[in-house]
């Protein structure tokens, strides 16, 4: 399930983790600017999580909104246009025939859950969120910073700041023409959140 946080990267830093990947006859930049303040990559030592921000939609989901799909050892991909969301599973991820529900969480924060629990991928399986209509600041290079994170709980639960507390803590990619944020995940032991600095105020469009 799907997190996000900003900040601002240098040049030299977003060329470096710049990317060109190949799908469908076009090519798509892939680019992972990560702000300083960004909690450090992988599961947090805290048995109380890392606190992170999520991004918020420009419209809030009144109810939670769920999908489910069938997959089998030859891969899919699932748009959810609804929510801006595209799975990805590819071929060789699972070895037999799995059913997998999407769920995105109600309320403002862009927030997902993802079933069965405890599910293990032999391969990444990719997150692809639109941008559009989420409430971003743009960095100094014209992209939003990112991270991914995994929390807990079924629900969404925030502190009095706002925060949401990240068990794991994961790299996101922004694709830069197509203004999408792509995470790869390999379980569905947590939930995904993106999530973002506390001065996401513009609204993407």
């Amino acid at each position: 399930m799907m997190s996000k946080r900003l900040g601002f990267a240098h040049l030299a830093i977003a060329l470096a983790a710049a990317i060109v990947v190949a799908c469908g006859g076009e090519q798509a930049l892939l680019v992972t600017p990560r702000p300083d303040s960004a909690p450090p990559l992988g599961v947090v030592a805290d048995p109380n999580g890392a606190p992170i921000r999520p991004v918020e939609r420009g419209r809030a989901l009144d109810t939670d909104q769920s999908w489910s799909f069938d997959v089998g050892r030859e891969g899919t991909s699932v748009h959810l246009p609804a929510v801006g969301l595209t799975i990805t599973v590819p071929a060789g991820a699972v070895d037999v025939p799995t059913h997998i529900t999407c769920i995105a969480l109600h309320g403002s924060a862009l927030a997902y859950r993802f079933e069965p629990h405890g599910l293990q991928f032999a391969r990444s399986v990719q997150l692809t969120q639109s941008l559009r209509g989420l409430k971003l600041s743009p960095s100094s290079l014209g992209m939003p910073q990112l991270i991914g994170g995994y929390f807990a709980d079924d629900s969404l639960v925030t502190d009095a700041a706002g925060d949401v507390r990240a068990s794991e803590i994961l790299p996101v990619q922004i694709d830069v023409r197509g203004h999408n944020a792509v995470l790869f995940i390999r379980h569905f032991s947590g939930y995904t959140v993106a999530s973002a600095a506390r001065d996401s105020i513009e609204d993407l469009r």
